[in-house]
């Protein structure tokens, strides 16, 4: 029978936090600490955030101080992740944070980028620089560009209306490029910059 005074009572104590027992009652596992979760969630929302934006085509616009805001956004919600002490509404309040900022609006921002106006002009983009290059010059023209729109079904410049009957953008970049060409809106501006290299944006 072990007296109180016993030094091996104290460590075969269930629930002690001492011993074998206190190991299982603890689950043994591995306490990561704050500090070093919100370096690793601040690093995973920088890889988040440059993937997500040079997934978007290089012709188009990438949005970079927007980007750039949501991921000020992120690194600050990872920031109060890695406070020491952190009271638990607010950790949970930084956690939710760094889901939607680092890793939500990033990736939905990138799948957005290419409405299918864009992708149209980026097919006109396409279609039109090839056949410059076929022709062997070094600049792409609007009559290329009009070629290769009303090649699939669409058109260059707005469309005349009784309430707007001037055509705007087709006659010189940046050209307006409409995927059907008895439509107008939505649409989307094209134009080339040293002579090749195609620029499409919302307009």
């Amino acid at each position: 029978m072990s007296s109180p005074d016993d030094p091996t009572a104290a460590s075969a104590t269930p629930g002690s936090g001492e011993g074998p027992a206190g190991a299982a009652a603890t689950g043994g596992g591995l306490v990561v600490p704050p500090r070093v979760l919100g370096a690793l969630a601040a690093v995973a929302c920088v890889v988040v955030a440059l993937g997500a934006a040079l997934a978007v085509d290089g012709r188009l616009d990438r949005h970079w101080v927007m980007r750039g805001l949501t991921l000020l956004l992120a690194l600050g919600c990872a920031g109060v992740l890695a406070a020491e002490n952190g009271r638990r509404a607010r950790r949970i309040i930084a956690v939710v944070g760094l889901l939607m900022f680092g890793f939500v609006f990033p990736v939905t921002s990138t799948i957005w980028s290419t409405p299918p106006e864009i992708d149209f002009a980026l097919w006109v983009a396409d279609d039109a620089e090839a056949a410059a290059v076929k022709n062997a010059r070094s600049v792409v023209t609007v009559e290329d560009v009009k070629r290769a729109a009303e090649a699939r079904g669409g058109a260059i410049g707005s469309l005349a209306t009784e309430k707007a009957p001037e055509v705007r953008g087709a006659t010189a970049y940046p050209l307006i490029v409409r995927a059907h060409k008895d439509q107008g809106r939505p649409w989307a501006c094209l134009s080339f910059e040293n002579g090749l290299t195609a620029k499409v944006r919302a307009c």
